[in-house]
């Protein structure tokens, strides 16, 4: 038969097309099978990813863990040395002899210089709680004595108006008055009983005063007027102070100023001296020197019956 007849071509062709075809499918498999190790490879990629997420998501939560567990410990510890402290330390002390001082930092070689010209200056020495609120129970009581014993009409008239004008002050900036009326109403009944009822009713007030003092709930009440008075002061005249603080003022009011249990800085103490127009002295304990600040500036020393004593962190009562 001829190799080139119509059937050897066809045979031919026939096969070249097989040839072309089983390539093709070869092709095909190929491809499906790098298909295939593509997809083994993310998926081993996409675990790979999920172990490592895991892996980080444990290590946060174990830094989470050791942080509350060390927030946690923190507050447990400043609790116990709270609960310690007012277990052992009332509120307002007794007048005591300044030379208490002496006997506080005998070890204290640095202050004792600075003790001892406090000694020499003054008689007597009330302490405080070291508790946050310190100056702002020294400002208080220092006040009602000081207008009760020498029964000090004029000043008494002056700063009963800024405690009615407080209630104005402090709803025209922002506060719900209903939060705050009742230490309003206590602190004005105790301010007004204290000047104009004790001896009616036959109590001291030196008595009255200790009573009223070491009373922690009603003492906190008398702060927490005074501190939302200085706030909504703060507030209303934030062009004068917001310079100083180095947060948006509003958010420094909040934790500084409104929270009981944060002491008084200088902002807060201009604040209360400005709204009450009464002055402020305070001696810094410093070494080898005690500073002198007082509020304002120009007051003079005869015309200040508020003297404290500031350590640090701490304010206590001083008397000439």
């Amino acid at each position: 038969m001829n190799q080139n007849s119509p059937q050897n071509n066809q045979g031919i062709q026939n096969g070249q097309n097989k040839i072309k075809n089983d390539i093709n499918n070869q092709n095909l498999n190929k491809n499906e099978i790098n298909n295939n190790l593509k997809n083994i490879d993310n998926n081993i990629q996409s675990t790979s990813d999920e172990i490592n997420n895991e892996l980080i998501k444990e290590n946060n939560n174990d830094e989470l863990n050791k942080n509350l567990y060390g927030n946690a410990m923190s507050i447990e510890y400043e609790n116990a040395i709270r609960e310690e402290i007012e277990l052992n330390t009332p509120l307002i002390s007794e007048e005591l002899s300044i030379n208490i001082l002496l006997e506080d930092y005998k070890n204290n070689v640095e202050y004792a210089n600075s003790i001892k010209e406090i000694t020499n200056k003054y008689k007597y020495i009330r302490k405080v709680r070291r508790d946050g609120n310190c100056f702002y129970r020294s400002f208080i009581y220092r006040l009602f004595e000081y207008i009760c014993m020498k029964n000090n009409k004029e000043l008494y008239e002056k700063i009963k108006k800024k405690i009615l004008d407080a209630k104005d002050l402090i709803k025209n900036n922002g506060y719900d008055w209903t939060f705050i009326e009742d230490f309003y109403n206590i602190f004005y009944t105790q301010f007004y009983y204290s000047f104009n009822s004790l001896q009616s009713k036959g109590v001291t007030v030196r008595d009255y005063l200790d009573a009223l003092f070491k009373d922690k709930e009603a003492g906190n009440y008398l702060i927490y007027f005074i501190r939302f008075c200085i706030a909504a002061y703060l507030k209303e005249n934030s062009f004068l102070y917001e310079v100083y603080v180095d947060m948006p003022f509003q958010n420094w009011i909040t934790n500084e100023v409104e929270a009981i249990d944060h002491e008084a800085d200088q902002i807060q103490i201009m604040a209360c001296v400005n709204y009450f127009d009464i002055g402020v002295k305070i001696e810094y304990l410093n070494p080898n020197k005690n500073e002198v600040v007082k509020f304002p500036e120009d007051k003079q020393d005869k015309d200040i019956f508020i003297i404290v004593l500031f350590t640090p962190g701490h304010y206590d009562i001083l008397y000439s």
